[in-house]
């Protein structure tokens, strides 16, 4: 609704009443823009595979170990997989092999773990999110691409965004089914089914294709298997044999987990829910991309029209165009500070917001 509102900020001249857009925020349930709400708070799954299920041939993949994971938080995901026009309209680099005139839709590859990071701690920031990650230097390949990171320190229950765990990713994946496959309960249904869900090695081309195009999952996430593999924030390493809380993987090792499968493999081994690969941090790899999630924190991100915990103080205040009274030099999305209210520039309107403490 539009209101009549008179600030009075030290050190300017009180401007005059102005247009200002409130805007309720979102309750704790409601997921941002382009993600949805994964409600694994009190819930538990079997992570892992009992030696029956264990597939000679893959010995790569340290998941034999059967244990009871359970989450104390919610979490939000990426509906899909981060874009090649997301990726470049925050990095200015087109890192991807897979290219097509005019189509940004396709899922941004041959970017590192690093890489990743880079881009979700910038999103955070732009939408005045505490950032997931802190590291002191980083390294960059020829191409631009971060190739490694020092002091790299990695905090789950920041409200930023950051790369999903490998327990995240497994049990979003499984979005509610019981089954080996998401979309089958076993190999005979999955090569049925699957087509309709994913990119695979049969229906691909051998190439990428954009995102959300096939079937999602029963979560509402296109694309967590095919197309792509995904990046995963732990460490590759034998699962423990202990049940477990909220993990985040070991504390060291060599290679990243990723998870998902691509346009180049199959469905019956691939794409199984309690599948997954790894490449080192600094792969920039054609067939692995990356998606995003945030730990339901209370703090949902200026960007996602609430609270900033940096508000910038304002001195003066002028005409914002269009006749519409506003703050001079306002940029789109920033957060300011007016009288003990916080306030987000978006389309040269002034959004208010109680300051919560």
């Amino acid at each position: 609704m539009n209101s009549q509102l008179s600030i009075s900020v030290p050190g300017m001249v009180p401007c005059l009443a102005f247009l200002a857009l409130f805007h309720a925020l979102p309750a704790a349930a409601d997921a941002p823009a382009g993600m949805v709400l994964i409600k694994s708070k009190g819930d538990s799954f079997t992570m892992g595979m009992a030696p029956s299920e264990y597939r000679t041939g893959d010995p790569w993949a340290h998941y034999e170990n059967a244990h009871k994971v359970s989450f104390t938080y919610d979490f939000y995901m990426d509906t899909a997989g981060v874009t090649q026009g997301d990726y470049k309209a925050s990095t200015g680099r087109t890192p991807s092999k897979h290219l097509i005139p005019g189509e940004m839709r396709l899922p941004v590859e041959q970017v590192s773990y690093y890489d990743a990071i880079l881009y979700f701690n910038a999103r955070s920031r732009k939408e005045g999110l505490d950032t997931a990650y802190s590291y002191k230097t980083v390294i960059k390949s020829a191409t631009g691409s971060a190739s490694d990171m020092t002091g790299l320190v990695f905090n789950l229950k920041s409200s930023g965004y950051r790369i999903p765990t490998n327990a995240e990713y497994e049990y979003a994946e499984r979005g509610g089914a019981k089954g080996t496959y998401f979309f089958g309960l076993d190999a005979a249904e999955a090569n049925k089914a699957g087509p309709d869900y994913v990119w695979w090695s049969g229906n691909s081309g051998g190439v990428t294709h954009p995102v959300g195009t096939k079937k999602p999952n029963g979560y509402g996430l296109y694309d967590l298997v095919g197309n792509l593999f995904e990046w995963c924030n732990d460490f590759d390493a034998p699962y423990p044999t202990a049940d477990d809380v909220d993990p985040v993987g070991a504390a060291t090792g060599g290679s990243r987990v990723a998870k998902g499968g691509s346009y180049r493999n199959d469905i019956t081994g691939h794409m199984r829910i309690k599948y997954h690969y790894k490449w080192g941090p600094a792969s920039n790899h054609l067939e692995v991309g990356f998606r995003g999630a945030r730990t339901v924190t209370g703090v949902t991100g200026i960007g996602s029209q609430n609270r900033s915990l940096s508000p910038i103080k304002l001195r003066s205040s002028y005409l914002l165009g269009n006749g519409v009274p506003g703050i001079q030099g306002l940029s789109d999305g920033a957060v300011y500070d007016i009288g003990g209210r916080l306030t987000r520039a978006t389309d040269r309107k002034i959004w208010i917001i109680p300051l919560a403490q």
